[in-house]
């Protein structure tokens, strides 16, 4: 949420202008952080200039490149280490899981710090973690590494997003958190795909050398952009706990584990999906990445003409017409040609892809005391729902077989659509419309 911390030299109160205050271990007085909204003179807090939302954004693509590399260029890293296809696939087990726990954790326990200075902390992790599993040749070590560059990424990108909530102003914050999510969807659409040419020609090394560099000059930019007084509430493994005990809470982060859930289902399998239907898979998955980064650019704009209830729906309801598509044939109906699904990939993320910047903003503007670990939870439950997705995605294939993932997938989906009705039900009795 923040750059830095607001210090008050004065004897404090919280009154209606803060809502909580925590004594500041920096400094030579006895200070305290303001928590609550801006104070008047020297606590007025900063606004983020576009260069640094941009730099945040490179920080995502980063973290984007560096998580899900591994992916793509696996055979090589196999082949390198000595070890089997099965055990390499525990490079990106190891990370999604370490996320999934390590996000809000680290969160909660790193609240007392300034956000520029976690935001640093965070990618230095990630190009430190990018550089050892260049340069090792142990696969326990490649493992430890990829569980340290997850816990820099899950605090990389809550935090983030928490920044853009907290130092721009709401008039531009949706398009700003649309901008700093577009990095991930890049690094989807650029990242991965440069990653394999580097592989390709240089060595499996060079490609994680290069996202040590680009990390390294994103932590520049983030030093030289951020700003150094954004005012943000103190978090702790209190705020956490809190949190999970919050029903609402829950309810809306659960609707981002079932939308990814849906969405991996039958994205995760659409390699052999698309050949079976004679088409062609570079150009599908291209026109998805592409999908997905127009999304995060103008999702933000939607939100903020929609609202973010709105725009949510929408996002959430498109994967409710556009999976069953993959399952014509069982009612017998030819499937679509090659150039259709390319057509109905770019869509699908493109409509379905932003879901993110909605949730978001409906999380902060929520519960904003609670900040970036409510993000750090929507952000579990993400990988939560990518790691259930992929396995219930295995068992529809082996069980029913490959027409069936649309059905699957727009079932899941449905769910996402009726657990967010039920969220937004909540807080109407509770007073929180929005």
């Amino acid at each position: 949420m923040a750059a830095g911390r607001c210090i008050a030299r004065r004897p404090f109160r919280a009154g209606r202008d803060t809502q909580a205050s925590l004594p500041s271990r920096q400094g030579r007085g006895r200070g305290r952080i303001v928590t609550g909204p801006a104070q008047q003179g020297r606590c007025q807090p900063a606004a983020a200039s576009p260069l640094a939302i941009a730099v945040l954004a490179a920080g995502n693509f980063v973290v984007g490149t560096g998580g899900f590399i591994v992916v793509s260029i696996l055979p090589e890293i196999t082949a390198g280490l000595d070890v089997s296809l099965a055990q390499g696939a525990l490079l990106f087990t190891v990370y999604a899981g370490a996320y999934a726990i390590g996000s809000p954790l680290l969160i909660s326990m790193t609240g007392g710090i300034g956000r520029r200075r976690l935001l640093l902390a965070a990618m230095t992790i990630v190009v430190a973690s990018a550089l050892v599993c260049a340069c090792t040749r142990s696969f326990q070590v490649m493992l430890a590494a990829r569980a340290a560059a997850a816990f820099g990424g899950g605090l990389y990108t809550p935090v983030a997003a928490s920044v853009v909530f907290a130092a721009v102003p709401e008039p531009r914050r949706g398009r700003a958190l649309g901008l700093v999510f577009a990095g991930l969807q890049l690094s989807q659409a650029a990242g991965l795909p440069l990653g394999v040419v580097i592989a390709h020609q240089l060595g499996w090394p060079a490609a994680f050398l290069i996202v040590g560099g680009l990390g390294a000059l994103s932590a520049i930019g983030l030093w030289w952009t951020l700003p150094r007084r954004v005012v943000v509430p103190v978090t702790s493994l209190r705020t956490l706990l809190d949190a999970g005990r919050d029903p609402k809470a829950l309810a809306t982060v659960f609707i981002m584990a079932l939308h990814a859930c849906a969405l991996i289902l039958c994205y995760g399998l659409i390699a052999p999906l698309v050949m079976r239907h004679g088409g062609n898979v570079g150009l599908t998955v291209g026109a998805f990445g592409i999908g997905g980064v127009v999304a995060g650019l103008v999702m933000g704009r939607v939100t903020q003409r929609l609202g973010a209830v709105r725009a949510r729906m929408l996002a959430l309801g498109s994967q409710v017409v556009i999976l069953p598509v993959l399952s014509l044939p069982l009612v017998g109906i030819a499937p679509l040609p090659g150039s259709l699904l390319i057509v109905q990939a770019l869509l699908w993320h493109l409509l379905a892809g932003g879901m993110m910047i909605p949730q978001q903003i409906l999380l902060m503007q929520r519960d904003p005391e609670r900040g970036a670990v409510v993000l750090g939870l929507n952000a579990t439950m993400n990988y939560l729902g990518f790691a259930l997705g992929s396995a219930l995605g295995g068992l529809v294939v082996a069980g029913l077989g490959y027409d069936w993932l649309g059905v699957a997938g727009g079932v899941v989906a449905g769910l996402a659509v009726l657990v967010s009705i039920y969220s937004e039900r909540m807080y109407r009795r509770a007073g929180q419309t929005l």
